[in-house]
């Protein structure tokens, strides 16, 4: 990895690291001051609003960043490319916003009013503009702007939001910060483009078709990723309940694969470029090396959080959110399917054209999802929402590496996964008994994650794996530089 694509991984971990303690710091506060009922209007309602954002958006983020990374090299091209990209968003989310208005509106809502202010997430969304430095590999500004609205947003929870009566106020702090931190982008934008005139005919012209290919997948992405949400809200029999328990459920278990799927956005660029100049075998190289490192950390992620959870909500969460850490084991496996989906698709199936493929995996494994929900979720509600979504991952992961196997090279051997997978379930066997052995508190919490990573790397140390040494050595050269 060279010292550009590190830094732009460094700038995304950092990012990564700040979401994950926003909800360490929020949500034992939200859990309790809001509650599971105003919890799950707010995660209800937010993926309503979601669908219309997935329509308005299309398939412009993943798009936007491939485009963008292919042509960074010819400012005029650059600007010209941005400004059609840009402008389709702009068109594409206005009529969005109508259509949304229209429809709470008509529909017969509980809580209009909630669903009247996150429409301003619809305008946050319309001015995004992260996938044009993601694409010209410039991820100090957006991990920055991020961090910046994350801390605002926490210091304005802790500060205005107090009671159960204080939802509204919790969902205009959400959803008005990420309209805010949409502007902070622009002021950084003459740097790297120039003012270029472009019509709506050739936005749509040069870029309509293309970016629809990616739509695919993205509608059938949402199946799971927001119909999940929004089908416990309408099959669950205490949906307000249920809604804030798969809400959390997901939010934990995702949380750290934020580690692994961030090398995904700083990868799809750079493959992009490379494709572009038809060097196969550094796409390769590439490739093996992230495929590599997502099986060195999801795995041992998967089982901590099987391992944990148990010993780590009971404490954390509010009482009448206990459920969530049975939900959470079920849950876990997702973290490797994701992983390893996000190596083949991410960075490698749509950077290098192959975007019909990468849209039949998603869409199989939204076609699973969507049965397996309308079955499940009336009857178990958002136990059933959480068997249904590690089912379509994984349906989505291994039709991914059917598609790949013939054309992608991976220079890992089986001897390391195997390894990884031992060492595992060893850290996951050990953790529990721990966790068993003692009260849930967050000292058995830290005596469990301490003991999972020594147990771990002493394994990996001991077996000699050769891609766990290969790190340390990475660790230690940049150790020694910085010393220097």
């Amino acid at each position: 990895m060279d010292r550009k694509l590190f830094v732009n991984y460094f700038y995304n971990i950092l990012y990564q690291v700040v979401t994950i303690l926003v909800p360490l710091i929020t949500v034992p506060y939200t859990t309790r001051v809001i509650g599971d009922i105003g919890l799950g209007v707010n995660a209800f309602s937010a993926s309503i609003v979601q669908w219309f954002t997935i329509f308005g958006i299309m398939g412009i983020n993943n798009y936007g960043i491939r485009t963008i990374g292919a042509n960074r090299d010819d400012r005029k091209n650059l600007s010209k490319t941005f400004y059609e990209i840009f402008l389709m968003q702009i068109i594409n989310l206005s009529i969005m916003v109508i259509l949304y208005l229209v429809f709470i509106t008509i529909y017969p809502f509980e809580y209009k009013i909630v669903y009247l202010i996150q429409v301003i997430s619809l305008f946050a969304t319309m001015l995004d503009i992260t996938w044009f430095f993601l694409g010209i590999e410039e991820f100090r500004l957006a991990s920055l702007r991020n961090i910046l609205i994350k801390i605002t947003g926490i210091v304005l929870i802790f500060t205005f939001v107090k009671s159960k009566d204080d939802l509204l106020i919790f969902i205009l702090i959400n959803v008005l910060t990420a309209l805010f931190g949409q502007f902070i982008m622009f002021i950084q934008l003459p740097k790297f483009i120039d003012k270029e005139r472009v019509t709506l005919k050739e936005s749509y012209q040069n870029h309509f078709k293309q970016n629809m290919i990616l739509f695919v997948p993205q509608i059938a992405s949402s199946v799971y990723n927001v119909l999940d949400q929004t089908l416990v809200g309408i099959l669950a029999t205490d949906w307000e309940s249920q809604s804030a328990f798969y809400q959390q459920t997901i939010r934990f278990v995702k949380m750290f694969l934020y580690f692994i799927t961030s090398i995904g956005s700083v990868m799809l660029p750079r493959i992009a470029n490379i494709h572009k100049k038809g060097d196969s075998e550094m796409i390769n190289t590439y490739v093996s090396a992230t495929f590599r490192l997502a099986l060195y950390l999801a795995i041992p992620m998967m089982f901590g959080m099987m391992s944990v959870a148990p010993f780590f909500i009971p404490w954390f969460l509010a009482k009448e959110f206990s459920v969530v850490g049975t939900l959470i084991m079920i849950t876990s496996p997702i973290i490797l399917f994701i992983s390893l989906s996000n190596v083949f698709g991410i960075q490698y199936l749509l950077p290098t054209g192959m975007m019909s493929k990468y849209s039949t995996s998603i869409v199989l494994g939204a076609i699973v999802n969507l049965i397996m929900n309308l079955v499940m979720i009336p009857i178990y509600g958002a136990l059933g929402a959480c068997i249904s979504i590690v089912t379509a991952e994984f349906i989505v992961v291994l039709s991914q590496w059917f598609f790949v196997r013939n054309s992608l090279t991976l220079k890992v051997k089986m001897k390391s996964i195997l390894i990884y997978f031992i060492a595992g379930l060893l850290m996951a066997f050990a953790v529990y008994y721990i966790g068993t052995m003692n009260n849930a508190n967050i000292k058995t919490n830290l005596l469990q994650i301490g003991a999972g990573v020594v147990i771990y790397i002493g394994f990996l140390t001991i077996t000699k794996e050769e891609f766990h040494f290969l790190i340390i050595f990475k660790i230690k050269g940049l150790l020694t530089r910085t010393k220097q």
